[in-house]
């Protein structure tokens, strides 16, 4: 019997009745929901708060640096580059800085316990800290290694690293240098993110929980020398210190990622020297300089450690033994100048390392830069004796040479001499 219209409209009226009941119901505290099923609020832990109240409930503050604009404690940093690009040795030189305190690349720094972690050929990370002197910084001896393949163990290693640190360095933070990611991983591949994964997030857990900081060191990709190999290390770091080929034998100090500060611009440049340690030589960073810049414009460096000695010699040795010199000529000006023979063996006096030659050539393209830039100004005298006295940024001691040598021209067509 087919429905009638009265059948069709009585229905629709019974559905309409029971959406509204549906509307009208709200289920009771401690009572039913009509299913025999009681409604209770989850215990989740979840909480909504402002920075403030988070921060007063926090474990460690969030504010917390231990290079300041670059490394906050609590994460996992890269250090990355070309094979021989320098990582050690930037690795070395920055944990050298945080164990003694002393700033880094002219930024602040809160002095460390470091631990450094040679996965392979500690042997060699032994002797350059030798090299630079460096008794603070504490080797890990670890019968298994740090095998990440085995995240879990690996965890508890750089754990038991960190409890060990703390107790020889008591009331420092720590900073755990692991060298190198591809050799921790025991042969498996950076670019396996299925074996990399687990194991730098176990790392960044434990940064977190410990409040520490955990260097990884690794390879960069020959394609785009500024990327590291892996993408999981890439996104597990809070920043990313990038080894890059500079001018002559510097190396630019390139940040790509940094949850601190800017990142995508250059912070610095080091150059490398080696130092004997017994019978073999110890590759070590012989200058690092502060020279922080986005894109590639130029921009006036600041003076380094080597170029800070210089000048220094040569001020005292003005006030000391200074010669009075008119190096253009008896009508010019007199300049209080030394030999460059006398600055250059001071220099090789005072600066660390039994290296004659690398202090030899470290004085050569300390003396250049000043040259360059006007600090210093250069003369022979009549007997082929350099001079070396001080100059000017506003390139007066380049105008007064222009106007003597005018004069002395001047001179010469009058009587009657060559032109």
């Amino acid at each position: 019997m087919s429905p009638t219209v009265y059948d069709i409209e009585r229905d629709a009226e019974r559905v309409d009745d029971q959406q509204d009941s549906n509307r009208n119901y709200r289920p009771q505290p401690g009572r039913g929901n009509g299913g025999g099923e009681t409604t209770a609020r989850l215990s989740t832990g979840v909480r909504l708060m402002n920075f403030e109240e988070y921060r007063s409930n926090a474990k460690h503050s969030s504010v917390n640096f231990l290079v300041s604009g670059l490394m906050r404690l609590g994460t996992v940093i890269a250090i990355g580059g070309r094979p021989g690009s320098g990582k050690t040795a930037l690795a070395v030189a920055l944990g050298h800085a945080l164990d003694k305190g002393e700033p880094f690349l002219d930024r602040e720094v809160k002095r460390a316990a470091v631990a450094y972690v040679a996965v392979e050929d500690a042997g060699d990370v032994a002797n350059r800290l030798e090299a630079l002197e460096a008794e603070g910084l504490l080797l890990v001896q670890s019968d298994d290694g740090v095998p990440l393949a085995k995240p879990a163990y690996a965890k508890a290693i750089i754990a038991e690293v960190i409890r060990q640190a703390r107790q020889r360095k008591p009331g420092r933070p720590v900073f755990v240098v692991l060298d190198t990611l591809r050799a921790a991983l025991g042969g498996q591949s950076v670019l396996d993110d299925k074996t990399t994964s687990p194991a730098l997030n176990a790392l960044r857990e434990l940064a977190e929980t410990e409040n520490a900081v955990i260097a990884v060191l690794n390879h960069t990709n020959r394609e785009n020398p500024k990327a590291t190999k892996g993408e999981t290390l890439e996104a597990v770091a809070a920043l990313e210190i990038i080894l890059l080929p500079g001018e002559g034998d510097w190396q630019t100090l390139h940040v790509g990622k940094n949850r601190s500060g800017p990142g995508n611009r250059q912070i610095g440049r080091l150059r490398l020297t080696s130092a004997k340690v017994g019978g073999v030589e110890a590759a070590i960073v012989d200058e690092i300089i502060c020279d922080e810049h986005a894109g590639d414009g130029p921009k006036d460096r600041k003076p380094g450690k080597n170029q800070n000695l210089v000048l220094k010699i040569l001020k005292r040795e003005i006030l000391t033994s200074g010669v009075d010199y008119r190096p253009y000529g008896s009508d010019g000006p007199q300049v209080k100048a030394v030999r460059e023979s006398v600055l250059r063996d001071a220099f090789m006096e005072l600066k660390a390392g039994d290296n004659r030659n690398s202090k030899n050539v470290a004085f050569n393209r300390t003396l250049d830069w000043l040259l360059e830039r006007a600090e210093v100004v250069r003369n022979e005298d009549q007997a082929g004796v350099g001079m070396i006295w001080f100059g000017s940024r506003d390139d007066e001691t380049e105008a007064m040479c222009r106007q003597f040598k005018v004069a002395a021209d001047d001179d010469e067509w009058s009587s009657g001499g060559d032109k």
